[in-house]
């Protein structure tokens, strides 16, 4: 399956999860495109103090793969600067957060997988 940059579906969110701004969501594919394999595959766009706010996962995981620029990154309290090419997973009963600390523009893909 091929999915074209301008046939994606695109959205803003404004404080998600109880974070500052409006960070931006390209998503790449829709669960049903996916078979219901992953509940979201999504490019994220943190401009510089942008955030999504700590929330946990219950009944799924959550991986953060950084693509450009860097993040501090919060996992269960302990946080980190993740650069591209470094990644984080958030797994069932954790919680997490991501803030664009920088300057300039973070850009991160964000998977949300089910429990299997």
């Amino acid at each position: 399956m091929f999915q074209m940059k301008q046939d994606m579906q695109t959205a803003v969110k404004h404080n998600i999860r109880g974070g500052d701004g409006s960070p931006s969501f390209r998503y790449l594919f829709s669960a049903e495109q996916l078979g219901n394999r992953a509940e979201m595959m999504a490019v994220i766009t943190l401009q510089p103090g942008e955030s999504v706010g700590v929330h946990p996962h219950e009944t799924n995981g959550e991986a953060y793969y950084i693509l450009e620029g860097a993040a501090t990154v919060t996992e269960d309290g302990e946080s980190r600067e993740l650069h591209a090419g470094d990644a984080e997973f958030c797994a069932d009963s954790h919680t997490h957060s991501i803030r664009n600390h920088t300057d300039s523009v973070t850009r991160f893909l964000a998977v949300i997988v089910p429990n299997r």
